[in-house]
């Protein structure tokens, strides 16, 4: 049986989330010999030379919203291009790709995949409207935990539409880069680091840890917390720190692009979200790094996150307090802490390793086309 040929939409190819994992999963199977080709709605970001290597030139989809002239234009453009690389399985990896991606597959008579990787709660209601729709008109849905599974299952869609595939780690790209210096080590305080990278959106909920350090630093007088990301709640956050008197003791370094090489120069990882968490890259990063994890039980948070095991879980609903106790604990252990890193690396290597997963993706594919070949 002939490999299907697989086209993936996502919204552009940055390193993280569910751009990164669009990226890692079409290259992997191009590198197996499988047709793969990607369309981005923003042609930029970390992957977009390796991706244009290994699968041939990224089209650039000019959608830039649902109510403007050119949209269907655009529509109908990608699904000439779908029928013209002959794609058997278009794969939208994001919202905005699920949304415009139903109608150009329809269009074009390809299998249609949508993925659905947090719980949809940031969304208005028009835009979760448009998604159900794109669900419903998928063959498989694929949800990246099973917290959002049972998400979505609970809101009418069929538990048999829904396949749960994890998050792929490449350790081998990963670990190459974490051996590089960090670009900006100087810039970081002296101490105990605990380090958050994420969006500085209000539902990350940065601001916990920053409430949580004072009470830290009573015990610890070292611990300091290092912010990488960037967003709209960054000029709040500065604020919160200089009014906590923790200017000094909190980093904020914006976006960077080498992770792996900043982790090793951190004790603790941090996520603590208050909603719509579907499975972290970011947790999978700090894992694989060998770092114990402190993050709040949201979405998918408990089935990478195992309390005592591989770092401390704490209420989505937690105050400072209960979160500086769970980051006091894990300084007052070093050593169970270094165990709980150990758990989480080796957590990565059994579940999220690239070669299983992407048999996985490959699985699904197949099955989707075979399905398109014998009809609706």
């Amino acid at each position: 049986m002939s490999l299907p040929r697989v086209a993936h939409l996502v919204f552009d190819l940055i390193r993280g989330g569910s751009e990164g994992q669009c990226a890692r999963v079409a290259m992997g199977l191009a590198r197996r010999g499988s047709v793969q080709r990607v369309a981005v709605f923003h042609r930029r970001g970390f992957f977009l030379e390796a991706v244009e290597a290994a699968c041939g030139p990224v089209r650039e989809v000019a959608i830039r919203r649902l109510a403007r002239p050119g949209t269907v234009r655009e529509i109908v453009r990608l699904a000439r291009w779908l029928r013209q690389e002959r794609i058997d399985v278009l794969h939208a990896w994001d919202a905005d790709a699920a949304i415009f991606g139903q109608f150009a597959a329809g269009l074009a008579g390809v299998r249609f995949l949508t993925s659905r990787r947090d719980l949809g709660q940031i969304y208005p209601r028009w835009k979760q409207a448009l998604l159900r729709r794109a669900d419903r008109r998928a063959i498989r849905v694929v949800a990246n935990a099973e917290a959002v599974r049972d998400h979505f299952a609970a809101r009418g869609l069929p538990a048999d539409q829904i396949v749960v595939l994890p998050n792929l780690v490449d350790l081998e790209e990963r670990d190459r880069l974490a051996v590089a210096p960090f670009a900006r080590a100087q810039e970081l305080p002296a101490g105990r680091r605990l380090v958050v990278v994420n969006r500085l959106d209000p539902e990350k909920n940065v601001g916990l840890l920053i409430a949580a350090l004072p009470l830290v630093r009573n015990e610890f007088p070292d611990a300091v917390l290092v912010v990488a990301g960037a967003g709209r709640d960054m000029p709040a956050l500065r604020a919160q720190a200089a009014a906590l008197g923790m200017a000094a003791a909190v980093c904020f370094l914006g976006e960077i692009h080498d992770v792996p090489a900043l982790l090793p120069l951190c004790e603790i990882g941090a996520l603590v979200p208050i909603r719509n968490e579907g499975l972290s890259n970011t947790i999978l990063e700090y894992m694989a790094a060998g770092l114990p994890v402190l993050a709040t039980d949201c979405g998918g948070n408990r089935e990478l996150v195992r309390d005592g095991a591989t770092g401390r879980l704490v209420p989505a609903t937690a105050d400072a307090a209960t979160v500086a106790r769970a980051w006091i604990a894990l300084l007052r252990d070093p050593e169970g802490a270094a165990a709980m890193g150990q758990n989480g690396r080796e957590q990565v290597e059994r579940n999220h390793a690239r070669e299983p997963v992407l048999d996985r993706f490959a699985d699904l594919y197949a099955r989707a086309a075979a399905k398109r070949a014998a009809g609706p």
